[in-house]
């Protein structure tokens, strides 16, 4: 390689000298673990405190914002509660209803007496508060156009604006509430009080001037008549079953029907509904023409969950049980929807719901709950009317579970000698305790002699409103005790009286029918009753019975079976069921089936019994000699009781 051949050596060119940084210094000099002093001392403390200040720059700074974050929150919290605070009182302006009475003008020499324009408002609320009482329904107030029933106020005129003031305008101008005011001016007779309301309702009425009172009530029944129809005519209804039986009473209630009945055809959807209701309710509305009444309501609202009580009431009435068996059912389902419980009056409810829960029980023979759930609406019920009927629907579970001793001694509690003859009759047609408890005890010379009497005595005087409860209940009852007590030609003209839909009717035809040896027709009806009433277990578990007393063992059985899927809490059939396990020799299957009966009839007698006899026949002395005990402490026919007090002597 020459010379030229060699790369030529680059010269790195020195840094620049750089002057130290006393900071630095001063800061190398501490960490020496040397005190720096000096020049280097005071640079240190003039740079501590610049970074002290740049730190307290910056954290005042994050405070202050903070602080204006916090503020801005305030306002914006202040604007939102201001917004929904004024909103609540637009909306509950908007939502105001009710009766607001105005003071009334009176002349001067009315004033000068103390009967200013305050003191005839002040009277005139209390004629509406009256009427508002006496008219107590099942609707519910939000129902009515003009709700009075808890909004019954005398305005009282301020001077200056207040937030009253400017409330009530806004009231005024969004709310429902209806304003009445008027006045009352003497003339040459008398006196006439001349009352208007915001909706367009005038009345004028007139009297003598000793009796202010009395035109103020009549002027409040006819404000009270013009904007609450429906109301007014309960209010009638219900004044004229306080008086006696005359003129009087009869022109209230024909007034009442015909304001009803004009309700029919208004134009307000809700009024033609429940005027549709409020005739059902009526003594001279039979049941049968109840129920197109009901029905056409129902075409307006069909969940309607008041309408579907009381047509399955009706239906009860008229023997179509299971319709009323479906209508419980549709009711149940109604009054689960909060929405429809809320097409009752709030106070009653509960009562409702439980009176429906009851019916159903009824139905399915679960008397037991049926029982427990009138226990539970007795307790709820502040209603009079509808208290006594669950005391007596009570009486008729405790026959039911066969206990008559309590149900007459719970029956002989209640007044009912006070009262009428609709309320004797409710729910489960003619309610006649004391014929239905000597029935559960075979003693059928009473229960002959309790129902003839009446049929004599109170049968023909019931109104429309239960008169078909005489052919549906009382005539079936009645022709089945003259057979029992051996007059079959008596009762094959009686039960054939009776209407050929109506399900105890037909169970009842079938059981004459069989007393009578006539089995072809105690088959047929039989059979019919069960085509009646395919979901209810009465007449499964009669078939079966009927095949029993023919010594068709296995047939009954299936009855008895198809009973119980029926009514599944229903002691009968499994003790019926019980009866022919014992006529086949199987004890052990007969105790199982007296057990299941007693879970759901404690305190019956015979059953008691016959589980001592299954017992006794398994050698089992001394459990039999218990249970004939236990049934000697009950209710027992006297055949059974002379039988229990063999077996324990």
């Amino acid at each position: 390689m020459t010379i030229q051949d060699k790369p030529a050596r680059r010269r790195s060119k020195p840094n620049p000298p750089t002057t130290p940084d006393p900071v630095e210094i001063a800061m190398e000099i501490e960490a020496s673990g040397k005190t720096p002093t000096g020049e280097a001392s005071a640079l240190l403390r003039r740079h501590s405190a610049l970074i002290d200040e740049q730190i307290g720059l910056a954290r005042n700074e994050r405070f202050r914002n903070r602080i204006r974050s916090v503020r801005d929150i305030a306002i914006a919290a202040m604007v939102v509660a201001l917004v929904v605070a004024v909103g609540a009182v637009v909306w509950s302006a908007s939502r105001a209803s009710g009766l607001v009475i105005q003071p009334f003008t009176v002349p001067p020499e009315l004033v000068e007496d103390g009967l200013d324009g305050r003191a005839v408002a002040a009277l005139f609320q209390d004629e509406l508060v009256r009427l508002d009482a006496a008219s107590t329904s099942v609707r519910p107030a939000t129902s009515f156009r003009n709700d009075w029933s808890e909004a019954i106020t005398v305005e009282v005129e301020a001077g200056g604006l207040s937030l009253t003031d400017t409330y009530r305008a806004l009231t005024r101008w969004l709310g429902q509430e209806t304003y009445v005011g008027g006045g009352l001016s003497r003339t040459t007779t008398g006196l006439e009080l001349v009352v208007r309301s915001s909706d367009g309702t005038a009345v004028t009425v007139q009297g003598p001037i000793d009796r202010p009172n009395d035109l103020i009530r009549l002027a409040a029944e006819r404000v009270y008549e013009q904007t609450q129809p429906y109301r007014y005519a309960v209010y009638l209804n219900n004044s004229g079953f306080a008086l006696p039986v005359g003129p009087e009473r009869q022109a209230l209630q024909d007034r009442s029907r015909a304001i009803m009945t004009a309700l029919l055809s208004s134009p307000s959807e809700t009024e033609r509904l429940w005027g549709n209701n409020g005739l059902t309710a009526r003594l001279d509305t039979s049941a049968r023409d109840s129920v197109p009444l009901l029905e056409t309501g129902l075409e307006i609202d069909a969940e309607h969950p008041v309408l579907l009580l009381n047509l399955l009431r009706i239906q009860g009435q008229l023997g179509l049980e299971e319709a009323a068996f479906l209508g419980a059912q549709s009711a149940a389902h109604s009054m689960s929807d909060p929405d429809n419980l809320a097409k009752i009056s709030a106070d009653r409810q509960a009562t409702f719901v439980l009176m429906n829960e009851a019916i159903l029980a009824d139905l399915r023979g679960d008397w037991l709950q049926a029982l427990e759930i009138r226990t539970r609406a007795a307790s709820k019920t502040s209603f009079r009317p509808w208290w006594l009927d669950i005391a007596r629907d009570r009486v008729d579970t405790l026959t039911a579970l066969h206990q008559p001793s309590a149900a007459l001694a719970l029956n002989n509690r209640l007044p009912l000698e006070a009262l009428s003859y609709t309320q004797r009759t409710a729910n489960r047609a003619l309610y006649l305790p004391r014929a239905e408890a000597a029935a559960s005890l075979d003693q059928w010379p009473r229960v002959l002699a309790v129902l003839e009497a009446f049929e004599a005595e109170v049968a023909p005087t019931l109104p429309p409103r239960t008169s078909a409860a005489r052919e549906t209940y009382l005539w079936p009852k009645l022709a089945y005790a003259r057979a029992r007590t051996g007059d079959l030609a008596g009762a094959q003209v009686l039960i054939a009286a009776t209407p050929l839909d109506c399900y105890l009717c037909a169970r009842e035809r079938a059981r004459i029918a069989e007393l009578a040896g006539d089995r072809a027709a105690a088959d047929r009806w039989s059979a019919e009753a069960r085509r009646q009433g395919p979901s209810l277990p009465f007449a499964f578990a009669e078939r079966g019975q009927m095949l029993m007393a023919r010594g068709d063992i296995a047939g009954a059985i299936a009855f008895y079976e198809q009973a119980i899927e029926r009514g599944p809490r229903w002691a009968d059939p499994q003790k019926y069921w019980g009866d022919a396990l014992m006529a086949q020799g199987d004890e052990g299957g007969a105790i199982r089936r007296y057990r299941a009966a007693a879970d759901r009839a404690p305190r019956w007698g015979a059953l008691h019994l016959a589980w001592g006899r299954a017992l006794e026949a398994q050698g089992r002395r001394e459990q039999a000699r218990e249970k004939y005990e236990q049934a000697s402490r009950l209710d027992l026919s006297a055949t059974d009781r002379a039988e229990v007090v063999r077996r324990l002597g």
